[in-house]
């Protein structure tokens, strides 16, 4: 089967340039409930120890680990280090669960992101360590999730009308816009920007996975090719600005 536009994207982008290093300068440790917790039954807490990076971005691992999450504090600081600082400022918490997610859904999801605490959640996984560091690099799975918290929080303060960038009038012109131009690979989207976010059928996943390809450097120039008109968005929106 060849690989369509999207997936030569995903697999570019594994090979990039260092970005400047997170690294943990804090441990403590706290006991967490639902109000920080996404997911957590509420008036269930948990023991955690909490990490933080150089900019400030807490990692919360379980103080004495039941065994459920097999991914490590340094399986996660590892993906940051993929994602420009530009993107990862909007990452306040990273959860390591030890439980799976417990929402509606035929399939459990891996993880979710939670804008109002601009926190991502990775949930536990019946899958050995290998397995589940190869799914979180290959599907970028954090910068995916940085998608979701930046489509709300980047509107704060921005005078729109939308509270989030993906339904705003400017993205769907972008994405229309974008249908009409001709693709690297037939197989790719016309529409929606990935197989992902036509299975769920959702702007949202569209967003979310536009700022996944924008946060790595072969995939970015890919994505400005192919869907120049959401890259013009998001450039305006999420790179550095020259003093």
């Amino acid at each position: 089967m060849e690989e369509n536009a999207h997936q030569k994207m995903l697999i570019a982008s594994s090979h990039q340039a260092a970005f400047m290093d997170e690294e943990i300068v804090e441990t403590e440790i706290h006991e967490y409930g639902s109000d920080v917790i996404n997911g957590l039954p509420k008036g269930q807490k948990i023991k955690w120890r909490e990490f933080i990076t150089t900019s400030r971005i807490h990692i919360l691992a379980e103080y004495e680990p039941t065994g459920a999450q097999h991914l490590k504090v340094e399986d996660i600081i590892e993906e940051l280090n993929k994602i420009p600082e530009n993107i990862r400022k909007y990452i306040s918490i990273i959860v390591l669960a030890p439980f799976s997610f417990l929402g509606d859904g035929a399939e459990d999801p891996f993880a979710s992101a939670d804008w109002s605490k601009s926190e991502i959640t990775i949930y536990a996984f019946d899958h050995d360590r290998a397995f589940l560091k190869e799914r979180l690099s290959d599907h970028q799975t954090i910068a995916h999730e940085a998608g979701h918290i930046i489509d709300r929080n980047i509107m704060q303060g921005k005078g729109y009308n939308s509270y989030y960038l993906s339904y705003t009038p400017m993205w769907s012109k972008a994405m229309c816009a974008d249908s009409k131009l001709r693709r690297l690979d037939l197989d790719s989207s016309l529409f929606l920007i990935s197989p992902y976010a036509e299975s769920r059928q959702s702007i949202g996943e569209d967003f979310a996975d536009s700022v996944m390809l924008f946060s790595y450097e072969t995939s970015k120039a890919l994505l400005k090719e192919n869907y120049p008109n959401r890259y013009k968005i998001l450039e305006e929106f999420l790179e550095p600005k020259n003093e």
